[in-house]
């Protein structure tokens, strides 16, 4: 496959948990390619990544390679380690406990936010997710409801007009993908509670920001413990 084609199979979902000015240079481009395959699972926590290999197969100078390797770095997904390279960063349950607090109440404050400022576009935008998430639900597609679901929440998040929210809350977005999107492929439930999805949205166009923020606290309660649940098993598969 070519740079290219790499760069078309990404998904646009993840690109807007991306800064909307963030210029799309090469090392951008390399990073996109990256940053898919890290969050995807493809390119395991704890791996290094092998410059001269990865530059051969991108067809890429090892310059905008490194470059690509120290935006990655800004977003803690790689750590680069002096006479080593870079290596994908992973995470103790600890950290995922911790980001997934913080993660928590930054979208809780999103919520509140786009409650007072979204318009009738911002509505619309979260609506087609919901649709989104109801195909993907009837196919019985997880991976496409996980991509749903994500834009659901950022739609939401934009919906706030704060550009210190969105940010935050990209970032974290970012790192806590892959657990997130493993738990989705892995676990049975990943349906529960969609439900809540056409409540929060009837929250959002009431401007309800009380009832928006105990639906949106409940609902995470759900997901977190299907992520408590994948964790639990995977490490019981490894002892």
């Amino acid at each position: 496959m070519t740079f290219a084609e790499q760069l078309q199979t990404g998904h646009t979902d993840e690109a807007q948990m991306l800064p909307r000015d963030a210029e799309y240079s090469l090392p951008h481009q390399i990073a996109a390619i990256i940053r898919s395959r890290i969050i995807h699972d493809e390119i395991k926590p704890g791996t290094p990544i092998r410059e001269r290999k990865l530059a051969d197969e991108l067809e890429v100078s090892r310059t905008p390679l490194r470059d690509a390797l120290k935006i990655l770095a800004q977003e803690k997904l790689v750590d680069l380690i002096p006479n080593k390279g870079a290596v994908v960063v992973e995470y103790s349950l600890d950290d995922i406990a911790d980001m997934l607090l913080v993660y928590t109440e930054l979208d809780l404050l999103g919520g509140r936010l786009a409650c007072r400022m979204a318009n009738e576009s911002d509505f619309l935008q979260v609506e087609r997710q919901m649709e989104r998430m109801d195909a993907a639900i009837n196919a019985h597609d997880r991976i496409e409801y996980f991509r749903a679901n994500q834009a659901f929440h950022m739609a939401i998040i934009a919906a706030s007009r704060s550009k210190t929210t969105v940010e935050l809350h990209s970032k974290l977005s970012l790192r806590l993908h892959r657990v997130r999107y493993l738990s989705i492929l892995e676990n049975d439930e990943w349906m529960a509670r969609s439900d809540d999805h056409v409540n929060l949205l009837q929250a959002l166009r009431d401007r309800d920001a009380e009832r928006f923020t105990a639906i949106q606290r409940d609902h995470f309660g759900v997901a977190w413990r299907l992520i408590d649940s994948w964790i639990n098993r995977n490490q019981t598969a490894q002892t």
